[in-house]
């Protein structure tokens, strides 16, 4: 096979779907080009894309990796976006293609139940985009302190939590809450200088402010706000200059009465190598923990979600749902909009074994997303403040040695690779070196807690990334 689109021809020949789904969501797609272990697709508009993201990305991999003998990365362009201007020509007027917007389709006969149908899809999903607001938010038992005290402050009726720090697992509904202290802020108190950051974007907005001399930028940016919200604080863990940096960013905002808002999946006590200043800064107000929703909580967002959508649902249907999944909001409110899709697509209501088969496909789904090779040398790198360059390089200081033995280590761990594939991506060196790398830090982790503590750290923030 002399191209990508021929590969990718062989592919789509070889998937076992219905013709429906074939004319809706594949033969749409415009194969783009093969950049290295990365298959860059295109299609018409961000719809499609979440549903092949959702629902067709890991068939496309399996495939392809049939066809080529190695992993390979699904890269999604829309057409009519800046990710997409570099992509080539637009071949949205194709004979035979539906590189156009859903809503303008020509009502080919042949296709027109399916247009239909995709229609009703497009109609669900963006229904199920609710905005995240205290209305939209389910309070239960499990949340009820970090609830009332983000509307209390939403409200200005309190202003004694400051800072607020909001922790619990992932997908339990912080960064709801988070957005919805901003939107009801907007709504009622619209000259606010609102800042709401992902904990990684405030890490790079203080790195390019330092690469490009923009730090006074930067201060006026955050020291400026009249409400501070950061998600994911324990991203910070390990990255000394930036807690330096949100300290004294802290420090000022609180001084001049300011609000700030902290999530974290961790309590501050439980988040390795962070400056005691600085976690005693998260201490100084209330600390709010978030756990895992107990049962009429799970059903009433299930209730919820099947209604914003319009779907009908029985009770006990709804009931099984809310006993087999029971640690993550965002698995419930996946489940009721695939059942969403798959009846709309089969014309079937919802029914118990589809709830069944759609619950075991998302706790199959739990199984960590593998995360690439550089993730890891960048985020080991920006710990011992060094460049992927040095990581893979042939120096041998304790300083570089130990940040590349540890990225090894932890490659080792996430992606499951073999020894010599580790090898080629540190620099082309032998397995034995990788194996001995692997052995060390397997040796050191046993023996000592505080090194455990900073790989097990290392791996979350990965996993978050």
């Amino acid at each position: 096979m002399n191209s990508f689109e021929e590969i990718f021809d062989l592919m789509k020949s070889n998937l076992d779907i219905t013709d429906v789904a074939r004319k809706a969501w594949i033969e749409p797609i415009k194969p783009v080009r093969l950049n290295n272990n990365t298959a860059v697709l295109q299609v018409s508009t961000p719809f499609v894309k979440q549903i092949l993201q959702e629902n067709y990305s890991h068939i496309f991999k399996e495939h392809l990796k049939e066809i080529l003998g190695f992993d390979v990365e699904i890269e999604i362009l829309c057409e009519n976006s800046d990710e997409s201007s570099e992509s080539g020509d637009n071949d949205s007027h194709k004979p035979g293609g539906l590189h156009t917007s859903i809503n303008k389709l020509s009502p080919i006969p042949e296709l027109q139940d399916d247009f239909v149908m995709v229609n009703k899809l497009h109609k669900s999903l963006a229904g199920s985009n609710y905005q995240h607001t205290f209305e939209t938010f389910i309070e239960g038992n499990s949340n009820k302190l970090a609830y009332a005290a983000c509307k209390s402050i939403a409200q200005g009726l309190q202003k004694n939590y400051n800072p607020l720090y909001i922790y619990g697992n992932p997908g339990l509904g912080k960064t709801h809450l988070l957005s919805a202290v901003k939107n009801e802020l907007t709504k009622n108190k619209p000259n606010l200088n609102i800042v709401f950051s992902a904990a990684d974007d405030f890490f790079n907005d203080f790195v390019n402010s330092i690469k490009f001399d923009k730090t006074v930028q930067f201060k006026n940016k955050y020291r400026n706000a009249d409400v501070l919200l950061i998600d994911d604080v324990q991203f910070f863990s390990g990255k000394a200059e930036c807690q330096q940096e949100l300290f004294n960013t802290f420090n000022e905002l609180h001084s001049n009465g300011k609000q700030i808002i902290f999530t974290s999946d961790r309590a501050p006590k439980e988040i390795n190598n962070i400056e005691q200043r600085l976690q005693s800064r998260f201490e100084w107000g209330l600390l709010a923990d978030i756990s895992t929703p107990e049962f009429e909580t799970r059903l009433a967002i299930i209730e919820r979600k099947a209604k914003l959508i319009g779907l009908e649902i029985q009770p006990l249907i709804m009931e099984h749902i809310a006993d087999k999944l029971k640690t993550n909001i965002r698995q419930l409110e996946g489940a009721i909009i695939k059942m969403n899709a798959l009846s709309l697509v089969t014309d079937i209501p919802p029914t118990l074994t589809m709830a069944k088969n759609v619950i075991q496909e998302i706790l199959d789904e739990q199984v960590p997303t593998p995360v690439t090779i550089e993730k890891v040398i960048n985020e080991v790198g920006s710990i011992y403040g060094l460049t992927g360059e040095e990581i893979r390089s042939k120096k041998r200081n304790a300083n570089i040695s130990t940040a590349r033995q540890i990225a090894i280590y932890v490659v080792h761990k996430i992606t499951g690779l073999s020894y010599i594939e580790i090898g080629r991506e540190f620099g082309n060196r032998d397995h034995s070196t990788i194996v001995y790398a692997v052995n060390k830090v397997k040796s050191i982790v046993k023996k000592d807690k505080a090194y455990r503590n900073t790989i097990d750290d290392l791996i979350k923030n990965i996993g978050n990334l």
